[in-house]
Formats: C-alpha cells, sequence, structure tokens
C-alpha cells in the first residue's frame, strides 16, 4: 500500500514504507540531487505529468491518471536509455480511503500481474533475474553483495542481494538506503520445473507473499 497527500501549500507528498518523495506540481524544474532535476505538470484534473532529467537530459517520465470514478490509480513509468530502449511500467491501484482527487490511500494490485514472468540465469556466480511484464531486471553475485535493480518502477536507493543457502535455493534481501525492505527466497523444486519465491516484510507481518513459477 502507499499513500498521496497534498500539503496547504501544494507540495505532494508519496509514502511508501520508509520511502518519502515530494514534488510540487507547477512546471518549474527543481533540483533533486547529484544533477538531477524535477518537473510536474497538472494536465487536467485526473492527470500529473512528471518528468525528470540529469544533466538536462530526458532519464524518466511518470504519468498519474485517475479514473472518473476516482477509485482507481494508473501510474505509468517511462525510463529513457541513450544507448538502449526505451522501458515502460504501469501499476494499478485501488483506493483505501480518501476523496475524488489524488490523495488517499492506495493497494497496488498489480503487482502479481506484472510479476507473472520470470527469466532467470546463473552465470559465474552472478544470478541474472528479470520481470519483463515490470520493467525489472538486475545481475546480483551470490556473495550477499548489494546491487542496484534497473527499470522504470525502481525507486532511489533500492538495492538487491543474493546468496546461495543450498543446491536449489537463493535468499534474497531488497533494501531502501540501506534499511531492509523484505527478506525471501528463489527455490526450486526437486525435480527442477517449478521455482517458488517467497518474501515478506520483517517489520510488517502482513506484507508478505508466493509465486510459482512454472518452466515454460
Amino acid at each position: 500500500m502507499f499513500t498521496v497527500s497534498v500539503e496547504s501549500d501544494g507540495e505532494y507528498r508519496w509514502e511508501e514504507g520508509s520511502t518519502t518523495f515530494v514534488f510540487r506540481c507547477d512546471g518549474k524544474f527543481r533540483p533533486m540531487g547529484q544533477d538531477r532535476m524535477q518537473a510536474c505538470v497538472k494536465s487536467s484534473a485526473t492527470v500529473l505529468d512528471l518528468i525528470r532529467k540529469t544533466d538536462n537530459v530526458t532519464t524518466n517520465a511518470y504519468r498519474w491518471e485517475l479514473s472518473n470514478s476516482g477509485t482507481i490509480f494508473t501510474s505509468t513509468a517511462t525510463a529513457f536509455h541513450p544507448d538502449g530502449p526505451v522501458v515502460t511500467a504501469q501499476i494499478v491501484a485501488s483506493r483505501m480511503s480518501g476523496g475524488a482527487d489524488f490523495p488517499g490511500q492506495w493497494r497496488d494490485i498489480s503487482y502479481l500481474q506484472q510479476h507473472a514472468d520470470m527469466t532467470l540465469r546463473l552465470d559465474n556466480r552472478v544470478l541474472f533475474i528479470g520481470y519483463p511484464s515490470a520493467g525489472l531486471y538486475l545481475d546480483a553475485p551470490l556473495d550477499g553483495a548489494d546491487i542496484a535493480v534497473h527499470g522504470p518502477r525502481t525507486e532511489d536507493g533500492t538495492t538487491y542481494s543474493a546468496r546461495s543457502i543450498g543446491r536449489r535455493e537463493f535468499l534474497i534481501v531488497t533494501k531502501r538506503y540501506g534499511k531492509v525492505l523484505t527478506q525471501g527466497s528463489l527455490k526450486l523444486s526437486s525435480v527442477g520445473r517449478a521455482i517458488t519465491e517467497s518474501w515478506w516484510n520483517p517489520s510488517q507481518a502482513a506484507d508478505k507473499g508466493t509465486l510459482v513459477y512454472e518452466k515454460k
């Protein structure tokens, strides 16, 4: 779940777990640190468009859209790579609280759909994982080192680590700015035809889940 609020001075705030993201939607580019800038435009009563630039080159675009009923929030993220393809990912959330505008508490209902397929490869003690539907990719050495996750939905400060805990299982830890968000595992079945992905949040007992992938 995540929460969107708007302060009396017009500042938007996105809160998801330990992550807080703030911005103003007045069309002006403002610094975000590390030579990055961001601007937001309220294109209509139900659409917000955000643009991020690094060294004056557009790197990311985000579009927030509300359904006519105000109960469905769709966020489309696009990442632009100078030497690679444009990658787009989307989340769809349902309203838990709030009125008809963006402010309120929302539940991401698209996670399972986005993670419906997974690619997995092990090469020279490096685990390569991809979720094509979500546009997320990572290559983690099996020594527990924290590495960055690539993709348009990746939040700043998010890292991922993997460690082998047997012939058929890997321990997975996701962090944001050094704080553990989720722990989990990837476990291969005894016949090698299915992988079970499990995850849980150490600080929130309700934040857990399991997915089973069958080999194509």
